[in-house]
């Protein structure tokens, strides 16, 4: 059960990406994300006409796009269900698979962003002393439901 937010300030560590990684409604965080991104645009249209120039809102839903970086991992068999993997995201990517998503903070009342999204982008990196890592970005299919948690 989620505790009460005491500090209103919220650290970056507190906000995580979990996913329905068996579409089985049991959301799996991705502990492996060492840094997670949210963008979302307007679409704006340009009316230009003789009476002068104006930046206009589409109307179109924002549809929000999320960047993780983490570090690879090789996880084995039995921790497989457990945990989410660049390789997960990587596969998702190769099969175009949408996935539900939750981008939320875990104290109570906090804000939680739900939505059907797929994994638009994947990449990795690496050196011969260092990690491994990924870069990986989410898109959200449709605009996403923001409830607070339980």
């Amino acid at each position: 059960m989620p505790t009460a937010r005491t500090v209103s300030t919220v650290r970056g560590n507190e906000t995580t990406m979990a996913v329905d990684k068996a579409d089985d409604d049991n959301f799996v965080v991705i502990k492996c994300a060492t840094d997670i991104n949210m963008s979302s645009e307007l679409e704006q249209l340009e009316a230009n006409c003789y009476g002068g120039n104006e930046i206009l809102i589409s109307g179109n839903d924002p549809i929000p796009a999320f960047t993780l970086n983490g570090i690879v991992k090789e996880y084995p068999t039995a921790e497989k269900a457990a945990n989410v993997s660049g390789n997960d995201l990587e596969d998702w990517h190769l099969s175009k698979e949408p996935k539900e998503f939750k981008y939320a903070r875990g104290m109570t009342g906090d804000r939680v962003r739900s939505f059907t999204g797929f994994v638009s982008a994947y990449g990795e990196a690496g050196t011969a002393n260092g990690l491994q890592t990924y870069s990986a970005t989410i898109s959200a299919m449709k605009k996403i439901t923001i409830t607070p948690s339980e």
